[in-house]
């Protein structure tokens, strides 16, 4: 549900401001058109101020925070005249829109959701060269933490605390770089979740460790759709950070709370998972949070009829550009040579730009005001290279216009890959090879599991050695003998540790050996979706072995 709102106060002001607004846009669009006259942007400046004190009145979050942007950006504008860059204006443009809409919703809805505003403040903030507003903004902490659910407990020597984290954080990492580059896939994701649960494992009990647990509710959200926005990536950046921190400061480093609002809010846009909805039910995100599904939902509501102007607009656009190239037609057959008809076709253009400038169209606008300039300069009998220039602008603001309309209609369908590459004999036989040797590690982290659940029965263990070494020749064969070699000593610990042993090791040994097998694996995982992933996550598998004592044997060299 929507925050709930007393909507009597904004209904007492929504007049004023819907009224206020229209007249900042008009004054805008005065000052577009004609730059050498300042005095509108002052009635602008005067008019965003107003709107801003009555927001604040109602204490409307989120139109409050929108509100001192614009009045921000409008006084900066109103200092740099006909210098300001179109971007300005096409943020404001944007705003003034969003910010009227907005304040209807609200109204209809009887509550508010002010996270729909934040892309809009952060395009504000862009022209204002400010650092985008935290998502996590309007997500409010209670001021009890809820307790993460318990993990094995782990004791780690001072002497193993730096190696093993550093160990947690490459692995973070591997994945961390993939997101950046809009790369990730199904290994990359887990790695990461699998970094950020030993993190609140080794942290279990202090503060911080709730930071690790909404943190994978993160990655579960991430590996589910949700889109890794710049900001997000940020957040991503700001958790590896905090992984430095414990490695130099130990398992009590202080909890940065707008990390952790920001990290609920990425928790928060999944439609559900085993620790979404755990993290979702322990701060009940439902009072405060949009899945991206009804994020976007919501804002489509809240901006329909801009929408349906859009439209409107754009349908104009191709009309105008349609007499635009009928012109153009005429010219190329000698049907017009005349000066005249070479200025009444720079005017269209320009009146054409400064449209396209409203719509935040920027570059094509730019574009098309060079081509306008260029018109008016054209002799009597142009050359076919600058007809086919005008042309190919003309092609390419077709082309935004359309793409813009498609951005506010309902219903577009985000394209999924399902390109498969494997076609050759020898490539489905490696891909079956592939499947069958993640199915022999799955066999034996299932057995692993109930090793841990019957209380260290070892009778759980008696076949995963053989199965490790099976898998062993698995890689071998697909060449992939850093992988064996781990695999293999994994079989050795298991036999010399633990069947052949009369003390079991401790979890924090196990927990090592879990790290191995899992890399291997998630290697595995990476092959079998053709998204091969750096063979550094097979660093983490040797130095996981080696902390217990099995170093994995070094390949020789070629």
């Amino acid at each position: 549900m929507a925050l709930t709102l007393n909507t009597t106060s904004l209904n007492l002001v929504k007049s004023e401001v819907d009224t206020t607004l229209t007249q900042v846009e008009g004054h805008l669009g005065s000052f577009v058109e004609e730059r050498d006259n300042v005095a509108p942007l002052t009635l602008c400046v005067e008019g965003l101020e107003q709107i801003h004190g009555a927001l604040r009145l109602v204490e409307l979050h989120g139109a409050i925070e929108l509100s001192e942007a614009m009045y921000a950006l409008m006084r900066e504008a109103q200092g740099t005249g006909a210098k300001t860059p179109d971007e300005s204006f096409a943020a404001l443009g944007g705003a003034i829109m969003v910010l009227s809409r907005y304040l209807e919703y609200v109204q209809i809805k009887g509550g508010c959701w002010p996270q729909l505003l934040i892309p809009t403040i952060n395009q504000v903030h862009a022209a204002l060269k400010r650092p985008p507003l935290r998502e996590g903004s309007f997500i409010p902490l209670p001021a009890s933490l809820p307790v993460p659910p318990s993990l094995a407990p782990v004791e780690i020597a001072p002497a193993q605390w730096q190696p093993l984290v550093r160990r947690i954080r490459l692995m973070y990492q591997i994945g961390l770089i993939a997101v950046l580059r809009d790369q990730a896939d199904s290994p990359h994701f887990r790695m990461m979740a699998r970094a950020v649960e030993r993190a609140r494992q080794l942290t279990q009990g202090q503060p911080v460790a709730v930071l690790w647990w909404v943190a994978g509710a993160a990655v579960e959200a991430l590996q589910q759709g949700v889109a890794a926005n710049l900001v997000r990536k940020s957040v991503l950046g700001q958790l590896d950070r905090q992984l430095k921190t414990l490695q130099t400061e130990g398992s009590s480093p202080a909890l940065d709370t707008a990390l952790l609002a920001d990290t609920l809010y990425i928790a928060g846009l999944a439609d559900g998972g085993t620790q979404v909805d755990a993290v979702r039910s322990a701060f009940h995100l439902g009072d405060y949070s949009l899945t991206q599904k009804t994020l976007t939902q919501e804002y489509e509501i809240m901006c329909g009829p801009g929408g349906s102007v859009i439209k409107t607009v754009a349908s104009v656009l191709k009309d105008e550009l349609a007499h635009v190239k009928d012109s153009l037609d005429m010219i190329a057959r000698g049907a017009q040579t005349g000066g005249e008809g070479f200025g009444a076709v720079a005017d269209s253009l320009h009146k054409t730009s400064q449209t396209l400038v409203m719509l935040g169209l920027v570059d094509v606008s730019r574009l098309m005001r060079e081509q306008a300039d260029l018109a008016r300069r054209w002799g009597p009998e142009p050359g076919n290279d600058a007809l086919h220039a005008l042309v190919d602008v003309l092609m390419e603001v077709e082309n935004a216009v359309s793409t813009l309309v498609r951005q506010v209609t309902p219903g577009v369908d985000t394209p999924i890959n399902n390109a498969r590459i494997s076609v050759h004999q020898l490539d489905e036989a490696r891909a079956l090879l592939i499947a069958e040797t993640r199915s022999g590690l799955s066999l034996a982290k299932r057995a692993i599991s109930s090793y841990l659940e019957s209380d260290r029965d070892v009778m759980h263990l008696n076949n995963v050695p053989a199965t490790l070494q099976s898998v062993a020749g698995g890689l071998s064969f697909l060449i992939i003998e850093r992988g064996a070699e781990v695999l293999r000593v994994c079989g050795q610990y298991i036999e010399q540790r633990m069947l052949n042993a009369d003390n079991q090791p401790p979890m924090a040994d196990l927990e090592d050996l879990a790290d191995a097998i899992s890399s291997v694996d998630y290697f595995l995982e990476s092959l079998e979706a053709n998204k091969p992933i750096s063979e550094d996550i097979l660093d983490i598998a040797e130095d996981s072995m080696e902390s217990l004592g099995y170093p994995v044997p070094k390949r020789k060299a070629a």
